[in-house]
């Protein structure tokens, strides 16, 4: 057996790992975005041009000389006399799956529904990006009309609305039937000559999970981003009397996870080191952020503006709940509630309850077009009675509750000034991390201060932007309980990925830790 670390060694992100098995048939284990590469040459107006972007990334050394692109975005070939069964994507986060969109449709996907679920949402309520794109049309050679406008002939362009263009269709795996349009299914028990078994962990995104393979006679486990949930039985007890029995079952994903890989022998651990290198004096969980906010919520009589990333719809239950503990309706944008929509048609768990939806609106920004799923969500609140118009905020602010982030403030301006005086804001996500960020918050915090709105969880410190975090839980597993987990599991090998300290494992558990970036077995 042969792991090869592609992308996401001692990098945290973009995770893109190939394993090998003495007869050359492989799998590919996540095939994301790594934000730092990308961002030493791109930046939001800056992009690989799409008609050569397999060959652009190709060039910058920000993709793997692999034969596994798109024929459609690039008909070349490398020395890679390997048989792909599958790309496995652990979770719907962009350093994750972000570049999905490039890899061949033939090769099949293999993923939870709910991730699948998160990635659609996701894809279908922004503008079209081939790194993303999971459906729709195949681009095209440049024909010879296209050469007459100008286009280059070693182009690939956009079909348009043309009829005749070819579909892209793409071959989706899960470990239990589902069935959807647009997508050719496989099962996955048809993926890979020896066992096989995708089992979900518990992380910040809902779908999370690991993977569990033969290969060669080695058991090989891919953890993906994962955190731990409750440890104690009066933890539990607390989660199940006041989250609810799907949210107690959702934090418990990662111990079963792990549990399931006591008696697999020979093991080999492809696991996370996210925050081992973190100095980090809060450790929060979604118990503390559902404290936390019950807290604000109970003292506040004025509008609260809450925000969280949408796709984390862990995070949305949790302030849900809040809302229908404190007589509030949790008002969405319509890009949000279209992810309500998409989980619940794949995976029917979290589809919402007659009480859950009587605490939900959907507000109506002022905005003249809507992409794909985010009108449909628009018109199927509307369909419901459930889509309110500035006014009704305006009118009884105190009965609301609007998701709204730094994106979506220009459509706060529909909202009266005295209703936005003394309202609150509710910091619920992760901090700033790069330099640009930094920026954007100082200039969100402008919006807040012209309007007199209270921050909680991000606070303004001597010029400095401050992320004090009570209100956000980490999604990935602290260094304690991560050492915890591997001195129970006692792996024979293990290779760290997705951290920027891999030495930290070497002092805990010396010569089992491979750091090579290609590792036989």
């Amino acid at each position: 057996m042969r792991i090869e670390i592609l992308d996401g060694h001692r990098n945290i992100g973009g995770n893109k790992i190939r394993v090998v098995d003495s007869e050359n048939d492989a799998f590919l284990l996540d095939f994301g975005l790594n934000f730092s590469r990308w961002g030493e040459f791109f930046e939001e107006f800056l992009n690989p041009r799409p008609g050569k972007i397999v060959q652009d990334l190709l060039k910058l050394n920000a993709i793997p000389r692999l034969n596994v692109y798109r024929r459609d975005l690039f008909d070349g070939k490398f020395e890679d006399p390997v048989n792909y069964s599958f790309l496995f994507l652990s979770h719907a986060h962009a350093d994750h799956t972000g570049m999905v969109g490039l890899v061949d449709e033939k090769i099949p996907l293999l993923m939870t529904g709910e991730t699948l679920a998160v990635m659609n949402a996701s894809v279908k309520t922004t503008n079209t990006s081939v790194l993303t794109q999971l459906d729709g049309k195949k681009r095209r050679k440049a024909s010879e009309k296209d050469q007459e406008n100008g286009i280059r002939s070693d182009l690939t362009v956009s079909p348009g609305r043309s009829k005749n263009a070819e579909r892209l269709v793409r071959c989706v795996s899960f470990p239990k039937k589902t069935e959807l349009d647009s997508y050719r299914t496989v099962d996955m028990n048809s993926l890979w000559k020896d066992e096989l078994f995708v089992e979900p962990v518990y992380h910040s995104v809902i779908g999370a999970a690991g993977l569990v393979a033969k290969v060669d006679g080695f058991w090989l486990a891919y953890t993906g981003d994962f955190r731990t949930g409750p440890e104690t039985p009066e933890e539990e007890r607390y989660w199940l009397d006041t989250l609810g029995e799907k949210r107690l079952s959702l934090s418990l994903r990662t111990s079963r996870f792990f549990e399931s890989l006591k008696d697999k022998r020979p093991l080999v651990l492809i696991v996370e080191g996210t925050r081992v290198t973190r100095e980090e004096n809060v450790e929060n969980t979604e118990k503390d952020v559902f404290e936390n906010a019950m807290e604000v919520f109970r003292k506040t009589k004025n509008l609260i503006l809450v925000d969280f990333p949408i796709r984390h719809l862990e995070r949305l239950f949790t302030f849900l709940k809040v809302c229908m503990e404190n007589n509030r309706k949790l008002t969405l944008m319509p890009k949000d509630y279209a992810y309500l929509i998409e989980m619940g048609r794949v995976e029917p768990l979290w589809k919402l309850s007659e009480e859950e939806k009587s605490h939900i609106r959907v507000y109506h920004p002022g905005k003249v077009s809507y992409i794909n799923l985010e009108k449909e969500a628009l018109l199927l609140a509307k369909s419901e009675g459930i889509l309110i118009p500035p006014d009704e905020i305006n009118h009884s602010p105190g009965e609301y509750t609007l998701v709204a982030g730094y994106w979506d403030f220009p459509h706060i301006l529909d909202l009266d000034e005295k209703v936005l005086n003394g309202a609150v804001y509710i910091h619920s996500t992760s901090e700033a991390y790069t330099e640009e960020q930094e920026i954007d918050a100082k200039r969100f915090m402008n919006w807040l201060r012209y309007f007199n709105i209270t921050p909680l969880g991000i606070k303004e410190n001597g010029g400095k932007v401050v992320f004090t975090k009570e209100f956000h839980a980490s999604g990935h597993v602290s260094p304690k309980n991560l050492k915890a987990i591997l001195d129970d599991l006692k792996p024979d090998y293990i290779v760290p990925v997705h951290t920027l300290n891999p030495d930290w494992f070497v002092q805990n558990w010396g010569k089992k830790v491979l750091l090579e970036d290609v590792i036989v077995l």
